[in-house]
Protein backbone atom coordinates (compact mmCIF):
# COMPACT_ATOMS: atom_id res chain seq x y z
CA UNK A 1 0.00 0.00 0.00
CA UNK A 2 0.67 3.46 -0.78
CA UNK A 3 2.12 6.26 1.93
CA UNK A 4 2.72 9.13 -0.52
CA UNK A 5 1.11 10.76 -3.08
CA UNK A 6 0.75 10.54 -7.15
CA UNK A 7 0.16 12.82 -9.56
CA UNK A 8 -1.07 12.48 -13.13
CA UNK A 9 -0.69 14.66 -15.96
CA UNK A 10 -1.34 15.85 -19.59
CA UNK A 11 0.99 18.48 -20.82
CA UNK A 12 -0.92 19.59 -23.61
CA UNK A 13 -4.56 20.13 -21.56
CA UNK A 14 -2.45 21.82 -18.65
CA UNK A 15 -4.11 19.59 -16.22
CA UNK A 16 -3.53 18.23 -13.24
CA UNK A 17 -4.62 15.62 -10.39
CA UNK A 18 -2.85 14.93 -7.33
CA UNK A 19 -4.38 11.92 -5.55
CA UNK A 20 -3.28 12.36 -1.58
CA UNK A 21 -1.93 9.38 0.41
CA UNK A 22 -4.81 9.22 2.01
CA UNK A 23 -7.18 8.81 -0.74
CA UNK A 24 -4.81 6.62 -2.83
CA UNK A 25 -4.92 4.20 0.44
CA UNK A 26 -8.86 3.71 0.42
CA UNK A 27 -8.39 2.80 -3.03
CA UNK A 28 -6.38 0.61 -3.04
CA UNK A 29 -7.57 -1.33 0.13
CA UNK A 30 -10.91 -1.25 -0.91
CA UNK A 31 -10.17 -2.55 -4.65
CA UNK A 32 -7.86 -5.45 -3.44
CA UNK A 33 -10.59 -6.40 -0.54
CA UNK A 34 -13.26 -6.46 -3.24
CA UNK A 35 -12.13 -9.58 -5.00
CA UNK A 36 -13.56 -10.78 -7.78
CA UNK A 37 -15.91 -7.85 -7.71
CA UNK A 38 -15.78 -4.24 -8.73
CA UNK A 39 -16.45 -1.87 -6.35
CA UNK A 40 -16.16 2.07 -5.92
CA UNK A 41 -17.10 5.14 -4.38
CA UNK A 42 -16.68 9.31 -4.70
CA UNK A 43 -13.66 11.33 -4.91
CA UNK A 44 -13.61 15.21 -3.00
CA UNK A 45 -11.69 17.13 -3.05
CA UNK A 46 -10.74 20.90 -4.69
CA UNK A 47 -9.47 22.78 -7.76
CA UNK A 48 -6.84 25.74 -7.84
CA UNK A 49 -8.32 29.13 -8.84
CA UNK A 50 -7.65 28.41 -12.51
CA UNK A 51 -9.26 25.03 -12.31
CA UNK A 52 -5.78 23.22 -13.47
CA UNK A 53 -5.05 21.37 -10.38
CA UNK A 54 -7.31 19.16 -8.69
CA UNK A 55 -6.39 17.90 -5.28
CA UNK A 56 -7.71 14.69 -4.39
CA UNK A 57 -8.43 14.63 -0.77
CA UNK A 58 -10.35 11.98 0.05
CA UNK A 59 -12.06 8.75 -2.34
CA UNK A 60 -15.22 7.16 -0.41
CA UNK A 61 -15.90 3.86 -0.09
CA UNK A 62 -18.64 2.01 -1.43
CA UNK A 63 -22.45 3.34 -0.30
CA UNK A 64 -24.52 0.92 1.54
CA UNK A 65 -27.05 0.85 -1.17
CA UNK A 66 -24.18 0.15 -4.31
CA UNK A 67 -24.39 -2.48 -6.61
CA UNK A 68 -22.00 -5.21 -7.86
CA UNK A 69 -20.56 -7.69 -10.12
CA UNK A 70 -17.43 -8.90 -11.73
CA UNK A 71 -17.13 -6.94 -14.82
CA UNK A 72 -19.89 -3.87 -13.52
CA UNK A 73 -20.43 -1.48 -10.30
CA UNK A 74 -22.78 0.95 -9.94
CA UNK A 75 -22.12 3.41 -7.00
CA UNK A 76 -25.16 4.16 -4.73
CA UNK A 77 -25.97 6.78 -3.06
CA UNK A 78 -27.23 6.70 0.60
CA UNK A 79 -24.84 8.74 2.80
CA UNK A 80 -23.15 10.29 0.13
CA UNK A 81 -25.14 13.94 0.48
CA UNK A 82 -23.77 13.88 3.89
CA UNK A 83 -20.60 13.62 3.56
CA UNK A 84 -20.36 16.00 0.73
CA UNK A 85 -22.14 18.57 2.88
CA UNK A 86 -19.76 18.12 5.25
CA UNK A 87 -16.87 18.54 3.29
CA UNK A 88 -18.58 21.78 1.60
CA UNK A 89 -18.53 23.74 4.79
CA UNK A 90 -14.42 22.89 4.76
CA UNK A 91 -13.90 23.91 0.94
CA UNK A 92 -13.75 20.40 -0.15
CA UNK A 93 -16.34 19.11 -3.14
CA UNK A 94 -17.34 16.39 -5.14
CA UNK A 95 -14.42 15.96 -7.93
CA UNK A 96 -14.99 12.67 -9.69
CA UNK A 97 -15.51 8.87 -9.71
CA UNK A 98 -13.19 5.97 -8.78
CA UNK A 99 -13.64 2.05 -9.39
CA UNK A 100 -11.91 -1.13 -9.98
CA UNK A 101 -11.29 -3.76 -12.42
CA UNK A 102 -10.63 -6.79 -10.87
CA UNK A 103 -8.00 -9.09 -12.51
CA UNK A 104 -8.14 -6.38 -15.07
CA UNK A 105 -6.02 -3.61 -16.73
CA UNK A 106 -6.82 0.30 -15.73
CA UNK A 107 -8.62 1.22 -18.54
CA UNK A 108 -11.96 3.15 -19.44
CA UNK A 109 -14.62 0.71 -20.89
CA UNK A 110 -17.28 2.97 -23.56
CA UNK A 111 -19.71 2.76 -20.16
CA UNK A 112 -16.88 4.23 -18.11
CA UNK A 113 -16.50 7.02 -20.63
CA UNK A 114 -20.67 7.46 -21.26
CA UNK A 115 -20.85 7.71 -17.29
CA UNK A 116 -18.17 10.64 -17.16
CA UNK A 117 -19.70 12.42 -20.15
CA UNK A 118 -22.95 11.94 -18.17
CA UNK A 119 -22.10 13.26 -15.34
CA UNK A 120 -20.26 16.70 -16.75
CA UNK A 121 -23.32 17.88 -18.02
CA UNK A 122 -25.39 16.78 -15.12
CA UNK A 123 -25.74 20.29 -13.10
CA UNK A 124 -26.74 18.37 -9.90
CA UNK A 125 -23.04 17.27 -9.65
CA UNK A 126 -21.93 21.09 -10.63
CA UNK A 127 -18.37 19.06 -11.85
CA UNK A 128 -18.14 20.01 -15.17
CA UNK A 129 -14.72 18.86 -15.38
CA UNK A 130 -14.91 15.13 -13.50
CA UNK A 131 -12.17 12.92 -12.23
CA UNK A 132 -12.13 9.27 -13.04
CA UNK A 133 -9.98 6.85 -11.25
CA UNK A 134 -9.81 3.63 -12.38
CA UNK A 135 -7.79 0.85 -10.23
CA UNK A 136 -7.08 -2.46 -12.06
CA UNK A 137 -6.13 -5.17 -9.25
CA UNK A 138 -3.85 -8.48 -9.78
CA UNK A 139 -4.13 -11.14 -7.41
CA UNK A 140 -0.68 -10.44 -6.83
CA UNK A 141 -1.57 -7.99 -4.44
CA UNK A 142 -0.51 -5.06 -7.09
CA UNK A 143 -2.54 -1.94 -8.04
CA UNK A 144 -2.06 -0.12 -11.05
CA UNK A 145 -4.06 3.31 -11.72
CA UNK A 146 -5.18 5.25 -13.81
CA UNK A 147 -6.71 8.78 -13.80
CA UNK A 148 -8.62 10.84 -16.69
CA UNK A 149 -10.34 14.27 -16.96
CA UNK A 150 -13.69 14.69 -18.83
CA UNK A 151 -12.92 17.87 -20.81
CA UNK A 152 -16.07 19.26 -22.82
CA UNK A 153 -17.07 15.69 -24.11
CA UNK A 154 -14.12 14.67 -24.61
CA UNK A 155 -11.90 12.02 -22.06
CA UNK A 156 -8.69 12.97 -21.47
CA UNK A 157 -6.06 10.15 -20.48
CA UNK A 158 -3.45 11.49 -18.07
CA UNK A 159 -0.16 10.15 -17.19
CA UNK A 160 1.44 8.93 -13.74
Amino acid sequence: MSEVEVNFRSSLHEITVRLTGTALRTIEKNSLAAGSHETGGILIGSYDLEGRTATVSEATTKSIDSRAGRTWFQRGVRGLSDILRLRWSIGQYYVGEWHSHPGGAPEPSMNDIREMQAVSKEFSYQCPRPIMIIAGTEKTGIVKLSASVMKDGVLIRLVG
